[in-house]
């Protein structure tokens, strides 16, 4: 199972709707500063399940994600991002080849997901990421803060990262 296509509207700097296709095997978006990479990993961790805006998301609030407009295009009424997955694999046990997971938020701050285009409650969409492994909490997506507290980290701080990614971490007290 592998991300084959990330499509955002309305989501923080993509005023306009915006489709990347990607093949298997991609690990990385590389650009020079300014293109919107945070925000295209921003959108991924956001339709993942992501609750924490502030703290991992660059924003204040959720509102914060839909578009504000600029002086030649308007603010957006809502935030959309769409992962699309390739399952042809089989590592989901289900009978879809492709799976689309829809995330929005409405300036009114109702939000809703959607799985393969219907309505679906947080709960089976969070069931369902868990089966896949792409929690909030799986490290599917680094920031570059992470990979820069693995780079210039001490070795006990790298070794708090290795533990959260493997689980260890909060595995002892339950």
């Amino acid at each position: 199972m592998y991300l084959k296509r990330l499509e955002l509207a309305g989501f923080k700097s993509f005023g306009a709707r915006t489709t990347l296709e990607l093949a298997a095997g991609v690990t990385a978006i590389v650009g020079p500063n300014g293109a919107g990479k945070s925000n295209l990993a921003d959108a991924i961790r956001w339709a993942l399940g992501e609750p924490a805006v502030s703290r991992h998301l660059r924003g204040r609030n959720s509102a914060e994600l839909i578009f504000n407009g600029t002086a030649t295009r308007p603010r957006a009424s809502l935030a959309e991002v769409i992962l699309t997955f390739d399952n042809q694999d089989g590592a989901l046990p289900v009978d879809y080849s492709e799976l689309e997971l829809t995330r929005l938020i409405y300036r009114n701050g109702q939000s809703e997901y959607r799985l393969n285009g219907t309505r679906a409650r947080i709960g089976a969409v969070q069931q369902w990421l868990a089966q896949a492994g792409l929690g909030t909490n799986s490290y599917a997506v680094i920031g570059q803060g992470t990979v820069d507290r693995l780079i210039m980290g001490t070795p006990a701080e790298r070794k708090i990262l290795f533990d959260e990614a493997s689980g260890e971490i909060g595995r002892a007290s339950c």
